[in-house]
């Protein structure tokens, strides 16, 4: 009724209804205690000549009361009619009044008197009208002041009549008590009001929670649930037995938690039921029509014992959020970890610090996978990629971690290990399994995998240290040939730090005249005279001495000082060639990065104008994985080398992918067969059925070719004997220094002076340069 009531009479009238009713419940106790009072003044004064005011005085005061008692009869506060309560407030305030003023006027007229004659029953008259009036006047903070006001009136009064000297401490004591009833009263009836008001908001949150219920018990995704002391289901709505596939009735009476599947959370929602203990957003597994769903639970404990909450369907939401997460964590092309989920677990892992726990990270580097990616385009690269992830994801354990950290660069985080050659056992399966070719989009690719290892204890070490010691191992790996694995030792680090100053060296050696070059003759077969020779850079550092190609060849492709280096090579070799007796062709080996550079055409122009050399004695090697790296713009540059009039060879020829398909794009005027054939081509058939149709194809398409690494007579006879156009290699003569290279050449017979006179390096080219 309350809340039909505040629907309709408003907070205000509402408020009034409840003061009425508070009021009313000690007004007829009232009434009869005044009227009594009333009384008893008649007795207490019958006798004296005043007797005749005190009869008429004291009817007043009981009709006021009577009519105050028979209004608090009509008195309904539970009605909606809001004209019936304000007009019974209003007669009760004038009935009030008026018996206010009849008691005044008693007090200033009769209570000299009555103090006189009985000044034990005045007291007690006295306190009695004060204390019952403030009882139930409480409602009516107004009415009370009033009432207060009139007793502080007639005390003043007082004060002056009954004795024969005014009495200034009785008018103030009176004035005292009156004023301090009076902001007492005041604020009663505002904590009245205020407690009438939570009560109404009270009612209007129930009302609110009910719209809410309602509107759950519409909802498609949301449903009320109620289980009594024992967790059984009680009340279930039409909602819930649709969301879980079942009837009604069989829901009715069910364990709430049986419905569920096993599980921490289950677990969680058993020990919460029977704790009686609020709860919200609670997420459990069930299985509905044999698939698997996720609800969220909330409930809160009512005061009979049981419970009550609501439940919501979250499966495609869970569903989302766990492909986001997902998304975030994993790589979305090899299905592996990510690089942040990576590092995430190898900080967490190490962060542990288990007491002799061993772990292992594995660095793992796809050897020539830009290759694949620019020649074969990139949906076949991808498609490496996720073969690849494939593989390694295949080989670790289900505690171990796979991951692929970017480009083709994968990790593995091993976990546990008893020993270095578990890990080592692990690396090479990862380096044998990538060896194997793979068929992708109906083509067979072959690519090898280099790995850097680093191992050790969890303590001591952070995750950055601890990749970039597998990182430097990953280095090592490549240095040793690829297609390995290498360790991680302290010593690397020396080696890095070598690698480091030989990079800040390299930047003044160019300046400074460091580097020189030295010459590998070529010959002819059917001859035997020299054909040309190929410019091979040393560097002569001033502290460390001469310095491999292989030293730094890497570092300066890395630091973009590679096109410098190269010119330099260009001049000087254009330059030095120029100075020969004999004609011969002068090789310079390209890297990739020099056929990117724009200059390159204008540098060579350069040094044949200043040179004034026939450009057909320059002879430009590019090797197949240089062309590899972005194929089209290597081609065009090509084609502008080859309007300058110098020759091009194609180096390395049978080491890269689509050797054929560059044969048929341009015309080279030389094959390079790589040594790696040539240096087993006596022992191994294949090698030897290799070399053997390169130098028919070359034949075929009007090209030259030359066999590297010729040193051994059996080897020259067998090359001679088969069509091989040139050699070069350590039979024929190591690398001459600069002077010698300008003398005319020596026939076969003399080739033995050139074996030991020239220089003592190994012929390794400059590499890319």
């Amino acid at each position: 009724m309350t809340q039909k009531q505040l629907a309709i009479l408003g907070e205000k009238n509402l408020l009034l209804a409840w003061r009425l009713r508070e009021f009313i419940s000690h007004l007829p106790a009232l009434c009869a205690l005044h009227s009594f009072a009333a009384l008893a003044c008649i007795a207490a004064l019958w006798g004296h000549p005043i007797i005749f005011f005190t009869v008429p005085w004291a009817g007043v005061i009981v009709l006021c009361n009577y009519r105050q008692w028979r209004l608090s009869r009509k008195c309904y506060p539970d009605t909606i009619d809001a004209d019936h309560l304000r007009g019974l407030h209003r007669d009760l305030q004038i009935a009030a009044n008026i018996e206010t003023a009849g008691w005044v006027a008693g007090a200033i007229l009769l209570f000299p008197t009555l103090f006189v004659m009985h000044p034990v029953f005045f007291t007690v008259l006295i306190a009695g009208l004060l204390a019952s009036t403030v009882i139930a006047y409480r409602p009516f903070p107004g009415s009370l002041a009033l009432y207060l006001g009139g007793a502080m009136f007639a005390a003043a009064a007082l004060s002056f009549t009954m004795t024969d000297t005014f009495s200034w401490p009785s008018l103030a004591l009176a004035i005292g008590f009156g004023y301090a009833l009076i902001c007492s009263t005041r604020r009663q009836g505002r904590q009245f009001e205020q407690s009438c008001r939570e009560q109404i908001n009270q009612y209007a949150t129930v009302e609110t929670v009910s719209l809410l219920l309602h509107e759950y018990e519409a909802s498609s995704s949301d449903w009320l649930w109620e289980v009594d002391e024992g967790n059984c289901l009680v009340n279930v709505c039409e909602r819930f037995g649709s969301a879980a596939r079942q009837d009604r009735d069989f829901l009715e009476g069910r364990e709430l938690v049986g419905l569920f599947d096993h599980g921490p959370a289950r677990e969680r929602l058993a020990g919460l039921l029977l704790e009686r203990a609020p709860f919200r957003d609670l997420v459990l597994e069930i299985t509905v029509a044999d698939q698997t769903r996720w609800w969220t639970l909330s409930g809160n404990p009512n005061a009979d014992g049981s419970m009550r909450g609501v439940m919501r369907d979250v499966t495609e939401t869970r569903e989302t959020e766990q492909r986001m997460a997902r998304m975030a964590r994993y790589d979305t092309l090899s299905g592996l970890a990510n690089r942040h989920l990576f590092n995430e677990t190898l900080e967490e892992t190490l962060g542990a610090q288990v007491k002799n726990q061993r772990v292992a990270l594995l660095y793992i580097d796809l050897d020539h996978f830009k290759s694949v990616n620019d020649t074969l385009g990139h949906h076949v690269g991808d498609e490496l990629v996720r073969a690849a992830g494939g593989r390694i994801g295949a080989i670790v354990r289900e505690h171990d971690l796979a991951a692929r950290l970017g480009g083709d660069e994968f990790a593995v985080l091993l976990t546990r290990v008893r020993d270095l050659d578990t890990v080592h056992a692990c690396a090479q399966r990862i380096v044998d399994t990538l060896a194997e070719p793979f068929n992708l989009h109906g083509q067979m690719v072959r690519v090898s995998a280099s790995v850097g290892v680093a191992y050790g204890s969890t303590r001591g070490i952070d995750g950055d240290e601890f990749m970039r010691q597998a990182d430097i191992a990953l280095y090592a790996a490549k240095r040793a040939g690829r297609s390995t694995f290498a360790d991680y030792d302290a010593s690397l680090n020396q080696m890095e730090r070598t690698r480091r100053d030989l990079e800040l060296d390299m930047r003044t050696a160019i300046t400074e005249g460091q580097f020189r070059l030295v010459y590998q003759p070529q010959i002819n077969l059917r001859t035997g005279a020299w054909a040309g020779k190929e410019a091979l850079v040393r560097w002569e550092h001033p502290t460390r001495g001469a310095i491999l190609p292989g030293e730094f060849i890497d570092i300066a492709e890395e630091t973009g000082l590679i096109i410098p280096l190269g010119e330099w090579i260009i001049r000087q070799a254009i330059h030095e060639a120029v100075t020969w007796e004999e004609p011969h062709r002068i090789a310079i080996n390209l890297s990739p990065i020099q056929m990117r550079n724009p200059n390159l055409v204008g540098v060579l122009t350069s040094a044949i104008i200043n040179a004034q050399i026939d450009p057909q004695r320059v002879e430009i090697e590019i090797t197949e994985s240089a062309l590899m790296q972005d194929s089209e713009s290597n081609v065009e540059m090509l084609h502008r080398l080859r309007e300058l009039g110098v020759r091009i060879a194609l180096d390395d020829f049978g080491t890269g992918y689509s050797s054929l398909n560059y044969l048929r794009a341009f015309p080279f005027d030389k094959i390079k067969i790589d040594r790696c054939f040539v240096s087993e081509m006596l022992d191994r058939s294949d090698c030897q059925a290799i070399v053997r149709n390169v130098v028919m194809l070359a034949r075929a398409l009007g090209m030259e070719t030359t066999a590297e690494g010729v040193e051994t007579q059996e080897q020259y006879d067998w090359l001679k004997r088969h069509g091989c156009t040139e050699a070069q290699g350590y039979y024929i003569s190591r690398p001459l220094e600069s002077s010698r290279a300008s003398e005319p050449s020596r026939d076969p017979s003399q080739w033995a002076e050139y074996r030991e006179l020239g220089t003592n390096v190994h012929p390794l080219r400059q590499g890319a340069a």
